[in-house]
């Protein structure tokens, strides 16, 4: 199966990478307290002593002269970080000076950084108080300056630059003064002396100190003065001139500083020395501050601020370079120690490389060849992805890689082994993404290299399915993914991945499909529909319905293209996710116009409607049901008002049937057990229109050019056209013609009618599928509609009555009498927004169903009951309308249900508004389960049509959602590459396989190695053993156990000491080993729920000791939509029908279970787990297996199995005793109805609640609930007792199913009785291939011959009920598959088997007539060996290889040879010794050893094996 896993989305978490705030170093302060010629008191300078200040020695020009050059160059250095800052020098300023400076930086910066540089080289040490010193005007005074005022002047945001001794005080004390600073200007807020923008805080100020607070600066003359100052702003320099000054590190000839000097090249030029070392600095640095810092650090330090990330870069070699001598560099927020960091040695190395060329540079002008690093780095990446350890850390060379980008020569080389790390999975793209790859990737899009166009794409690929908001920043380079879409020398897995980045950008984003629409993509899409790559179809489908999903512009450049045309032919396509792309593109194609007064996109959207019904309706795979009941939603929402008609009458047309069997008689219905249908008591106090006999549903005028779709269409059970029979009860849609005239539909009222009520159809159907998540997907929408029309039924009730309590008492009961007998009309109307009025002029009222309101007491009694039932009501507790009263009456008026007039005021009394707002008045502000909003029209209320002004509504809410496109992309966000290689090779068949990755470390694979080898040892055994041809008696017990219920059917597992059986609704597996059973129990799947349930392991006692059903919240069917809604009581688990065959799949590995149920329904299950071998021997508990339900379909068309079956609301029969009377029930049929729909479990109780009486009108609303929910309680239980009294023979029934599985191809061959053809399903793609005639119409299927395990078989063997065996190849056309008819046996064939050979075919008859036919044969007969095994014959198995047949009877089981030589004999009680057996219901032999795994009618189940040999 390809979807052993939930259709979910890939558990992932997206973290924040994006910078939140980018900042600016706008301003820069450098104030330099030098007083050069005067050195402080507290400083004794030894001799020879630094004095390098920015690389310029202070005694070699005059003081002034000095200065000026320091500020200079120190202006200069920082330049290179940050040229476009506006710097201000402040040389020995005072203490006016620096307040000046930093009040007008921060003035112009506003709200951006300012940097502060300080050097009190020529100045005392900070004070223990947080003062730094500067000057008086005379130069005479040192004057403290307190860093409070300071950080007052700066404001924040800041950063600071302390190059001085004892510097880390300054730091130690900036804290309690900033938040001094913050608790002040708080009380100055609160007292409101402070405005609140000027609260600042200094959390976020940055310091960065040259040494801590108890330590002074180097002396070295070998350094510079200002050693820390030049480490953050000539980095290269002074870690060269470091270098060559640890002799230890020396690698080549010792160099002269003065070399050093001269290094020749520029910082940003990197082909140079000096910019590929900057180069390789930063990627240096940059490596070490993400394997060290905290993430959001890093993030904060060295990507927000171009100017910080430098110094900070630098500040990692300046703690490098000072600690070295004895100073501690302090930074705020403090850093982890970096200094002994593993990358410093590949730096060492890479200076060393260069300092070796640099003599032959400047001496011999030699060329600058470029230094291996990145190259080097590359490799270590690599080596890391090659690793494939679970427990390895994050790559350090990740940050290096991002650099690497950034040359032309190793690009490649890099982007390619980065798409290989980011293909580990969704971790790996926050990394990525966390270390700043966005801007590197989306810059090099402007690239036209051909080479990068695969492996960008790609990239991109599995950042958009990690974070989707980057399709902001993609939509100006659509262009790029658009080229390599339509490029076909493209591979198609980049060319799949770019369709998928292109409907990522037009993903509910319009910037994003404007852009894309102005680009040829729609037709781009278009034209590779038809591609040979599914995975690219796929997306093509999904990326159109992302394109035109709410755009409704690009949906109509779609249908001038035809492009839901074309998509059709994807319906049918062989790969399951590519028919649910294409219901998905098709769905959003019919949502995306809103705007319905124009007829072209109305009769579209019907075409499409009824043609994915058709197509897609019974679909194999349960991914593509879902998206059908997710797309037909929209045509709900879009006509809701007809979805209503058609609900409102067969909601009437249901209570008619009800009524008329109480009679004796049954009245014909759209479809027998339509949802929802009430009860039948119910009907007593319903709205007079129920009551009504004599209905008619009136058809506007409508152009839909869709009439001629049914105007050849039968419809027989199809439409509200079907006129009731003699009780007249029915609902007829013709002309203006009652249907107790006994008139048929006439032919203008056949088309309309006849697309909603079967889109109707359709949606109860799936509202009954049997996969629970399907199901309960439709009956959500299915609520949506019984709600709104009972809501409307509701508000339409409470105007009547009004209407009716302000006639006067002598005429009330006139009038009353006059509209109960009014002849009563629904309208059907081209399009939901269609205006009309609510009260014709002949006061007659649109059909309503629901709340009871009394209208046979006097006018005021009848006002009070409409009040009362319009609080107490179930239904009006949660109407789904959303808004203000005046909207929802809007709503109600505008989806009235006649628009037989073109205009007019609407006829009504401000009695009758008022009622109608009162009853909405309780419904205001509720909001339905699903969260859609009805109300989706305006515009003047007046009007037939809405005004054009007002034809644009507020976008659709969905009523149901699924995860289907959250689960398509977390196929790009898994991890494993093998996925896109194996789209290389361009088939199909090796496409369709969804590859993972493989680890050769993993525990899985281990297993699965076992696995292999332990099945090719079985196998080997089996061999062996039959070449031997040894004749052995099979008379020994190997396992023996006892059944709950008789079994059914036994299959020896082939691989496994285990032994499935079948009885009833389950099926078994018992383990010979640990004594345990897993059983596959029928409350696996609960009520309306998903597919997750947990099973239970029992002992050898029987005791259940884990386990048991699992649960979860149902469908709309059963909860009804809103959380105040009605109360039903929860319906029993799921009730599965008998099981008529199972078969093991994919038994070689981690095995399925298919099992066929005689309803029709195929359920394929998973179990993860097992039990665990106990060391107590087998006396403890073991652990619960957890199964699901990974698939589930009607093997046949359901008609089939209700036709003939009676089935639906009120078929139990008169009197109510349903439980007996199991002949006019089908109970598969009743159980898959009391599963999703609990109204129509109380309607299905009989006629004995029909018949009831109902409270008098007199006693409101409230005694009427409580009767219907008296009467759901009751029928509820019974109908759940009679539906599991149902089904449980022993013996077929007309609808057993018959299967035979093909494990080499993975087909599914069924057959059944009530059918006459071979059905062949490919349960891998999810698909049906072939229907197979059996050529004649009086015979049916009664066994199939099994497949021989991973062998190519193209013969089908099928055993009849009318004695004939029919061989079939599946390599011919449908109806040239039948190549030849044995007719050896007269009697229902009992058992067939194609032996492993392909030439002999074993079969048997109820008749007791056993024969082995040679197909080689060319005579009619081709009988080789022919014996009789009695008359009496129950069971019968054959081995496919090993030479023996198995017949059991009554009293006996024998074992034949092919020859007809018996074997050995086990008879019932066989010695005094010997073991008694029962009477055997199945027989089956092991796939390959000789073993015989037999079931007997006293409960019980034994496997024989040969005797052995002592």
């Amino acid at each position: 199966m390809r979807h052993v896993e939930s259709i979910v989305q890939w558990p992932l978490v997206a973290l924040p990478w994006r910078i939140r705030e980018r900042m600016k170093t706008a301003s820069v302060a450098l104030v330099l307290c030098l007083n050069i010629g005067v050195d402080p008191p507290d400083v004794v300078k030894i001799q020879p002593c630094s004095r390098l200040e920015c690389w310029i020695d202070p005694s070699s020009v005059s003081a002034p002269k000095a200065m000026e050059l320091i500020g200079s160059n120190l202006q200069m250095q920082y330049e290179r970080w940050q040229p476009r800052a506006r710097y201000k020098k402040c040389h020995d300023p005072t203490v006016e000076d620096v307040k000046k400076l930093c009040t007008s930086l921060r003035r112009n910066a506003k709200g951006e950084r300012i940097l502060f540089h300080y050097n009190g080289h020529g100045v005392p040490k900070p004070t223990a108080n947080g003062e730094i010193w500067v000057f008086n005007k005379t130069f005479t005074q040192y004057i403290p300056l307190s860093i409070f005022e300071l950080i007052n002047w700066m404001a924040a945001p800041s950063i600071y630059v302390y190059d001085c001794s004892n510097a880390g005080i300054i730091i130690n004390s900036f804290q309690p003064f900033a938040e001094q600073h913050e608790h002040e200007l708080e009380k100055a807020l609160a007292a409101g002396t402070q405005p609140a923008g000027q609260l600042v805080s200094y959390k976020n100020c940055i310091h960065l100190a040259a040494c801590a607070a108890n330590e002074i600066l180097p002396m070295n003359a070998q350094l510079p003065a200002d050693l820390f100052t030049s480490c953050l702003t000539t980095p290269i320099n002074i870690a060269l001139k470091w270098y060559a000054m640890q002799e230890k590190l020396g690698m080549v000839p010792r160099i002269q500083s003065e070399l050093i000097d001269k290094i020749p090249g520029k910082v940003n030029d990197r082909r140079t020395m000096m910019g590929e070392l900057n180069w390789i600095f930063t990627a240096i640095t940059d490596t070490i501050a993400w394997n060290t810092l905290p993430r959001e650090l890093f993030q904060r330090l060295f990507r927000q601020d171009l100017l910080v990330a430098s110094l900070f870069r630098n500040f990692l070699l300046a703690e490098r370079i000072l600690r070295s001598h004895d100073c501690t560099p302090v930074s705020l927020p403090a850093l982890p120690p970096c200094h002994r960091h593993a990358m410093w040695k590949a730096w060492d190395l890479v200076v060393d490389l260069a300092l070796q060329q640099l003599p032959d540079i400047l001496e011999q002008q030699a060329a600058y060849r470029q230094l291996p690093f990145f190259e080097h780095q590359l490799t270590a990446f690599q080596v890391w992805l090659d690793s494939e350890s679970e427990s390895r850390t994050p790559p350090e060379q990740l940050p290096i890689v991002l650099q690497v980008l950034l040359s032309q020569v190793h690009r490649l080389r890099a982007l390619e082994l980065l798409a290989r790390f980011l293909d580990l999975g969704p971790w790996a793209v926050n990394l990525a993404l966390g270390v700043g790859i966005f801007p590197y990737v989306l810059k090099l899009l402007q690239s036209s290299t051909r080479e990068l166009r695969p492996v960008l794409v790609f990239i991109w690929a599995k950042i958009l399915a990690v974070d989707p908001s980057c399709q902001v920043d993609l939509v100006k380079e659509y262009k790029y993914f658009l080229t390599v879409l339509q490029d076909n020398s493209v591979s198609k897995q980049h060319r799949t991945l770019s369709a998928f980045v292109l409907a990522s950008i037009v993903h509910n984003f319009l910037l994003g499909q404007t852009s894309a629409l102005q680009g040829p993509l729609l037709s781009i899409c278009l034209e590779q529909l038809n591609d040979s790559s599914w995975l690219l179809r796929q997306w093509l489908a999904i990326c159109l319905g992302m394109l035109w999903q709410n755009f409704e512009k690009a949906r109509w450049s779609g249908a001038r293209d035809l492009a839901h045309e074309k998509l059709y032919v994807l319906l049918r396509d062989p790969i399951p996710e590519v028919r649910a792309a294409a219901v998905f593109a098709l769905g959003t194609f019919i949502s995306s116009v809103t705007d319905r007064s124009e007829g072209q996109a109305n009769n579209i959207d019907r075409i499409i409607a009824i043609t994915l019904l058709e197509t897609v309706g019974e679909d194999m795979s349960p991914l593509v049901r879902l998206e059908l009941a997710a797309a037909l939603q929209w045509m709900v929402l879009l006509f809701e008002s007809q979805f209503v008609t058609v609900y409102t009458a067969e909601h009437m047309n249901s209570q008619s049937s009800a009524l008329v069997s109480c009679g004796g008689e049954r009245s014909a219905s759209i479809t027998h057990g339509m949802p929802n249908a009430p009860p039948a008591s119910y009907a007593q106090y319903t709205h007079s229109l129920e009551r009504h006999a004599h209905v008619t549903i009136r058809r506007g005028v409508s152009s839909s050019s869709i009439s001629n779709m049914a105007s050849s269409s039968s419809m027989s059970g199809n439409s509200v056209g079907s006129a009731s029979g003699s009780g007249g009860g029915g609902v007829g849609v013709a002309g203006n013609c009652s249907s107790n005239s006994g008139s048929t539909a006439t032919t203008n009222a056949i088309p309309f009618q006849y697309i909603f009520t079967k889109l109707w159809q359709g949606i109860y159907n799936l509202g009954q599928d049997p996969f629970p998540t399907v199901a309960a997907t439709a009956q959500k929408i299915i609520a949506h509609v019984r709600d709104t029309a009972l809501c409307l039924i509701t508000a339409k009730e409470a105007t009547n009555a009004t209407a009716a309590a302000g006639i006067g008492g002598s005429s009330g009961g006139r009038d009353q009498q006059k509209l109960n007998s009014s002849i009563l009309s629904v309208s059907l109307p081209p399009s939901p927004n269609t205006r009309c009025n609510y009260l014709s002029a002949s006061g007659e009222s649109p059909p309503v169903g629901g709340a009871a309101v009394a209208v046979a007491a006097a006018a005021a009694a009848a006002a009070a009951a409409a009040a009362a039932s319009s609080g107490n009501n179930r239904w009006s507790q949660k109407p789904r309308l959303s808004g203000s009263n005046e909207a929802q009456q809007r709503k109600l008026r505008t989806t009235s249900m006649s628009d037989e007039t073109d205009g007019g005021a609407p006829t009504g009394s401000t009695a009758a508004t008022a009622a109608s707002s009162a009853v909405l008045g309780l419904a205001a502000g509720a909001h339905a389960a699903d969260g859609s909003n009805s109300a989706r029209s305006s515009g003047s209320e007046t009007n037939h049509y809405a005004d054009a002004s007002n034809a644009k509504t507020q976008q659709l809410q969905p009523i149901v959602q699924t995860q289907f496109i959250p689960w398509a992309i977390s196929y790009f966000t898994r991890p494993g590459k093998q996925r896109y290689s194996s789209a290389e090779s361009g088939t199909e068949e090796e496409e369709g396989q969804q590859r993972w990755p493989v680890d050769r470390n993993s525990a899985e694979l281990r297993k699965r190695e076992y696995r292999y080898q332990r099945n090719e040892q079985i196998r080997r055994t089996a061999r062996r053993e039959q070449q031997e041809q040894r004749v052995q008696r099979l008379d020994a017990f190997s396992f023996v156990r006892k059944t709950q219920c008789t079994p059914s059917l036994v299959k020896l597992l082939p691989y496994e000491q285990q032994i499935a059986v079948a009885y009833k609704e389950k099926v078994l597996v018992y383990d010979f080993v640990r004594n345990l059973v897993h059983s596959y129990v029928t409350e696996a799947v609960p009520d309306g729920g998903g597919a997750q349930s947990v099973g239970s392991s029992t002992n050898s006692s029987g005791a259940v000791v884990g386990g048991g059903g699992g649960s979860n919240s149902g469908g709309g069917g059963s909860s009804g939509g809103g959380g105040s809604g009605r109360k039903i009581s929860r319906l029993p688990a799921t009730i599965f029908a008998r099981v008529s065959s199972f078969e093991l799949l994919n038994a070689q590995d981690v095995g399925l279970m298919l099992v066929a149920h005689d309803d029709g329904v195929i359920r394929v299950w998973q179990s993860t787990g097992g039990p665990q071998e106990n060391s107590s021997g087998g006396s403890g508990e073991p652990q619960a297996i957890t199964t699901s339900l990974i698939s589930a379909w009607d093997a046949f068309p359901r008609t089939g199995y209700n036709s003939g079956c009676g089935g639906g609301a009120g078929s139990s029969g008169a009197g109510g005793s349903g439980s007996s009377a199991s002949g006019s029930i089908n109970s598969s049929y009743l159980q898959r109805l009391l599963k999703t729909d609990p109204l129509a479990a109380v309607g299905s109780s009989g006629a004995a609640t029909t018949c009831i009486s109902g409270p008098t009108a007199a006693s409101g609303a409230a005694v009427a609930v409580a009767a219907a929910m008296a009467s759901g309680s009751n029928s509820h239980s019974h109908s759940h007792s009679h539906s599991h009294s149902l089904g449980h023979s022993h013996y077929r029934t007309s609808t057993d199913i018959v299967t035979a599985w093909q494990q080499y191809c993975q087909h599914l061959v069924v057959g059944c009785e009530a059918y006459r053809f071979l059905r062949i399903w490919d349960v891998e793609r999810e698909l049906r291939l072939n229907d197979l005639p059996l050529g004649r119409r009086e015979t049916s299927v009664r066994v199939l011959s099994p497949f021989v395990a991973n062998k190519r078989w193209d013969l089908i063997v099928a055993g009849c009920a009318d004695g004939s065996v029919r061989l079939f190849d599946k390599r011919c056309a449908p109806q040239d598959a039948r190549i030849r008819v044995y007719r050896e046996h007269t009697a229902p064939i009992l058992h067939a088997c194609l032996r492993a050979n392909d030439t002999s075919l074993v079969t048997g008859c109820t008749a007791g007539k056993v024969n082995v036919l040679d197909l080689r044969a060319s005579g009619t007969s081709g009988v080789f060996h022919q014996w009789e095994a009695g008359s009496d014959i129950t069971a019968m198995a054959s081995h496919q290889v090993a030479d023996a047949i198995a017949c059991g009877n009554a009293s006996k089981i024998c074992i034949y040879s092919l020859n007809g030589r018996t074997q050995s004999v086990l008879r019932s009680n066989e010695g005094f010794m010997g073991s008694k057996i029962g009477h055997p219901t199945c027989l089956s032999f092991h796939p390959y050893k000789v073993q015989l795994a037999v079931g007997f009618v006293d409960n019980t189940v034994a496997v024989y094996s040969p005797t052995p040999v002592l």
